[in-house]
């Protein structure tokens, strides 16, 4: 399966863009045993296996892309492990209250009804269960978004900053905790600042420059879920605990 910006397949994608993903799932794994567990967007399966093989009593990985779908059970079939093919914003083959836990990372951002889509995750979730889902944060996302009106990424339908992601997750459930990934300083996500340091990496064109970039808005490379302590510091992702009213 060939790597197009839209999924992760490991080795074959940017180490940073691997290791991000893989620490969303590191954090889940650890609260995971003995639980039923759905992986929704799972993509190409890598993150439905760690899942699997920490403990977790059962995790069913779903996806919209039957090449997807195929390539996990090709590459990351494991026996307490299950995929299939499914829609996250209609998932039609799953009764209410199936899971204990719903895992949803980078999957928000590419629906055009995330209402629909929100409503599946709480309806599929066992009251006092919890939900995990990340989404990148649109100021350093998508930089130029106050004069295109879009999101920079191709594959994304609409991106959010914090306020609009917590109020859309607020209608349903109860937020746990606001975690994220990579915190930056709050004054690099104004747009001029971050044109200005964008537009100099792109011109020199070096492998340093790029790096650069890439560590400045990646906290060095510490991509590792942490806990949001201050309103100084923009994380790259958000990853959101919440809970599902019981």
């Amino acid at each position: 399966m060939n790597f197009t910006g839209e999924r992760v397949v490991l080795g074959k994608s940017k180490s940073l863009t691997e290791n991000e993903h893989l620490a969303r799932y590191h954090f889940a794994a650890q609260l995971v045993e003995g639980k039923q567990v759905a992986d929704i967007a799972c993509g190409t399966g890598y993150g439905t296996q760690m899942l699997a093989r920490n403990g977790a009593r059962g995790v069913h990985g779903m996806d919209l892309s039957e090449e997807a779908v195929a390539f996990c059970q090709e590459h990351y079939s494991v026996p307490n492990a299950t995929y299939s093919v499914a829609n996250a914003q209609m998932l039609t083959a799953i009764s209410d209250n199936s899971f204990d836990i719903v895992v949803s990372f980078e999957t928000i951002e590419h629906l055009p009804n995330a209402e629909a889509y929100l409503n599946e995750m709480a309806r599929i979730l066992r009251p006092g269960g919890t939900f995990l889902v990340s989404t990148p944060d649109r100021r350093i996302s998508s930089v130029l978004y106050c004069f295109f009106r879009r999101p920079a990424n191709k594959y994304h339908v609409r991106e959010y900053n914090e306020r609009e992601l917590i109020d859309l997750l607020s209608h349903r459930f109860h937020i746990k905790a606001y975690y994220g990934q990579a915190f930056v300083l709050w004054w690099f996500v104004f747009w001029p600042v971050q044109v200005f340091i964008k537009a100099a990496c792109r011109i020199l064109g070096t492998t340093n420059a790029r790096d650069f970039k890439d560590n400045l808005y990646s906290n060095r490379g510490n991509v590792e879920v942490t806990l949001k302590k201050t309103g100084f510091r923009i994380p790259k992702y958000w990853v959101i605990s919440c809970v599902r009213p019981g």
